[in-house]
């Protein structure tokens, strides 16, 4: 009896062992309920009436019949978009296309109007502003010659939830496209409470590279010209370096931080004069206030900026972006007191993908 006790004992402290090792691993908190709400079929008219194209027309009725002698390509037939900032349309074009035309649709029946888009709404993203400086770069991704886009805005009156639209292009010759339907699940702000509290920028790892906090990042100046003709090399000509960057994510989907660096840049006239690498340095400050934004099946963080403070060379500069502004989106990993965001990006072909690494306060 006493050996079996003992036997019975050992196997249930290995199993209390076992399973206290188990409970230590880090939990992955990335994995979360879906929202309901963004799961909600948007009405149609109520989708349609809340989307809007800069310098489109809105037009009453069912958009015109194609005839399919015009076509085009988008990659995308389903993607996400954040209130109040909408989303983009990317897509291949020919030469010869003049616009395009925009129809809400729910099950084959089509809204009331429909927009038809110029080719001179046409453009760039809605990412106008390029930072240059920590881990917000913001710089829009390459396009195609025959790619364009198409800025999407949202109302404030438009709630999360999915809704989907065809798209056709036409040229000045009365020919229209083959329609493409294009779903869209509108996020609700937040989405995930594991993210709410302060998180502190500690590193990145960027084409395998580790820049640690209050690390310096620094160019050369490879051929430098002095006012007597000589040429010189200035090493660490230009050095950034960041020296805090706290974000505070909240439970009602607002976000906040307050970026701090230094720069020391060349003395570009002295430098000139002298012929002696000169340099000046200050310290500068970005921040941002938005909204914050987690897709659960994607596991993809999205900050939505939609007011900023910078100051730069003494001054203070104060913006407004009305529909918002994507200033990051990438993949987490999260558990327990470190958050890594993941941004993935093409780069002549080749695919990369930058780390930022924070630690809860």
């Amino acid at each position: 009896m006493k050996k079996l006790n003992l036997f019975l004992f050992s196997s249930l402290l290995l199993g209390a062992i076992s399973c206290g090792s188990d409970d230590e691993s880090p939990a992955d908190l990335t994995q979360v309920d879906p929202n309901p709400v963004e799961d909600m079929v948007i009405d149609v008219n109520t989708a349609s009436q809340g989307i809007s194209v800069n310098g489109a027309t809105r037009v009453t009725g069912n958009a015109p019949t194609p005839n399919g002698n015009i076509s085009f390509e988008t990659s995308a037939t389903e993607q996400s978009a954040f209130l109040s900032n909408g989303f983009d349309i990317r897509l291949n074009v020919p030469d010869t296309y003049a616009g395009a035309y925009l129809q809400v649709v729910e099950n084959g029946t089509a809204a009331s109007d429909y927009l038809d888009i110029p080719n001179l709404a046409f453009g760039a993203s809605n990412a106008t502003r390029t930072k240059k400086h920590g881990m917000f770069k913001n710089t829009p991704a390459k396009m195609n010659d025959n790619e364009v886009t198409i800025d999407v805005n949202f109302a404030e009156t438009l709630p999360p939830g999915q809704f989907c639209y065809f798209l056709c292009i036409y040229d000045d010759a009365g020919n229209i496209s083959e329609p493409v339907e294009v779903c869209v699940e509108v996020e609700a702000w937040g989405g995930n409470n594991n993210l709410v509290g302060t998180w502190n920028y500690t590193k990145s790892v960027e084409e395998g590279v580790t820049t640690n906090i209050g690390d310096a990042d620094c160019e050369a100046y490879e051929q430098f010209g002095c006012n007597n003709n000589e040429t010189i090399t200035i090493e660490d000509a230009y050095c950034f370096t960041l020296n805090s960057l706290p974000i505070i994510f909240n439970a009602d989907g607002t976000y906040s931080f307050e970026e701090k660096f230094s720069v020391r840049d060349i003395d570009f006239n002295a430098t000139a004069e002298t012929c002696t690498p000169t340099f000046k340095e200050e310290d500068e400050t970005y921040s941002s206030r938005g909204n914050w934004a987690y897709d659960e099946e994607e596991k993809k963080l999205t900050l939505i900026e939609f007011s900023y403070v910078e100051t730069s060379n003494g001054e203070t500069f104060e913006g407004t972006e009305e529909n918002g502004y994507v200033i990051f989106s990438g993949t987490i990993t999260l558990s327990g007191s470190e958050l890594v965001i993941s941004e993935t990006f093409n780069e002549d072909g080749i695919e990369l993908t930058d780390q930022y690494f924070f630690t809860k306060q």
